[in-house]
């Protein structure tokens, strides 16, 4: 059998009740809810890496604890480490700036994480603001500024590199902290 706690819940299938974990999931997931936390047998999996595992089959004997929430509190929970997290990024830009300038192969790295980063973050600001009602910001200048690093980039031009590193992703990442700010005030606004 096939035990699953869903928020505390208990329920037991037989593995042949579904033919994979994605089968179960759907099954299983509360509407409008957003999946939280899920270990499979006591092994936590990050939700992000979910999609990989949702094509095996299940077996005796496994446990599955999933922990769902809806997305106003998944996001009021999220959102400090997201800010804490662009707060870090912004301190580390001087010093990715100095590696780049002294071409140091590392900070190529710093670069491509930094851009991966940028894209998360817009991916939650659309998230965000599909959950919570707020007025639009003016992102204009924001991607402006992207669009020069951008530019930047595909020039190798590492003076510009630089440039943006020091000037251009400070205020790009301040919009993100400004805009997630100002969902999370709301989010806690709208508690009874």
């Amino acid at each position: 059998m096939v035990r699953v706690l869903v928020n505390g819940k208990e329920m037991m299938f037989s593995k042949g009740d579904f033919r994979n974990l994605k089968e179960l999931y759907e099954h299983v997931a509360p509407k409008g809810m957003v999946l939280k936390t899920i270990k499979i047998n006591n092994e936590r999996i990050e939700t992000h890496k979910l999609s990989e595992r949702l094509s095996e089959p299940l077996r005796d004997d496994d446990e599955i604890v999933m922990e769902f929430a809806t997305p106003q509190d998944y996001l009021e929970e999220m959102l400090p480490s997201v800010l804490r997290y662009i707060d870090t990024v912004i301190s580390l830009l001087p010093g990715v700036a100095a590696r780049v300038r002294e071409l140091e192969p590392n900070a190529f790295k710093d670069i491509e994480d930094l851009s991966n980063a940028i894209s998360a973050l817009d991916d939650l600001r659309q998230s965000v603001q599909a959950i919570v009602p707020m007025g639009t910001s003016d992102s204009s200048q924001v991607v402006s500024k992207l669009k020069s690093f951008l530019q930047a980039l595909e020039q190798q031009n590492m003076a510009m590199i630089a440039e943006c590193l020091e000037n251009d992703m400070p205020q790009v990442m301040r919009f993100y902290s400004n805009l997630f700010t100002e969902a999370l005030s709301k989010l806690r606004e709208a508690k009874p």
